[in-house]
């Protein structure tokens, strides 16, 4: 159940209040047993696959970008990265480049089955650039579902229920954000755009998924 959203005095969108989830939720420690999990490791220094399986082989991910734009990074248009990052291992990287007000990127899933899912953006902030990031989930008959909470890690503000957007730089874990849904999705869309006539490289991640 949430409790309604507010408006503060700032006018600052104030994400609504978690009093309980569905015990399918995405919040892991909610789960009856350990939850099932994609796990972008075994991509590490690629390109994501255009399909792919869950970890434990009963869900089928497909993946695809829309770049309607044209400032997608070549470089790093849906590759996995080797390392670490924001203290997350090889997120996969969504990177534009000489972008403008209102350009966007965007990575989409589509699950073979309904998920409730978790996962981390990863390095959500701000400098030359801004990032802007709006997370939207689908259910099968592609009616809109917002995340249940976006847990901010301290270098972002929450301006609706599916955005999030950068406010301070960082290499630290401040720059993930922790996005739970409540509901069950067959599509999971994470936009980034830029909000600041960017003249150079911007980039966010995703981090792995949980569902119970």
């Amino acid at each position: 159940m949430l409790t309604a959203g507010a408006v503060a005095s700032a006018g600052i969108w104030v994400a609504p209040t978690i009093v309980s989830l569905d015990p399918a939720s995405a919040a892991i420690g909610s789960c009856p047993a350990p939850p099932r999990r994609v796990d972008f490791s075994r991509f590490a220094g690629a390109n994501l696959p255009s399909t792919f399986l869950s970890d434990d082989g009963t869900v089928t991910i497909n993946f695809s970008q829309l770049n309607p734009d044209g400032v997608q990074d070549p470089n790093w248009d849906g590759v996995v990265f080797n390392g670490t990052l924001n203290g997350l291992d090889n997120p996969v990287i969504n990177g534009m480049e000489n972008a403008v007000f209102g350009d966007y990127v965007e990575f989409r899933f589509d699950f073979s089955i309904p998920v409730c899912p978790s996962f981390f953006l990863v390095d959500v902030d701000r400098g030359g650039w801004e990032d802007t990031v709006r997370v939207t989930g689908r259910d099968s008959g592609g009616n809109r579902i917002d995340p249940a909470n976006m847990i901010l890690g301290g270098t972002q503000v929450q301006v609706d229920s599916r955005t999030v957007r950068g406010t301070t730089s960082t290499t630290s874990p401040n720059g993930n954000v922790e996005v739970q849904f409540g509901d069950y999705i067959t599509r999971l869309e994470v936009r980034h755009s830029d909000v600041t006539n960017l003249s150079n490289f911007q980039w966010i991640g995703v981090h792995d998924f949980h569902w119970c």
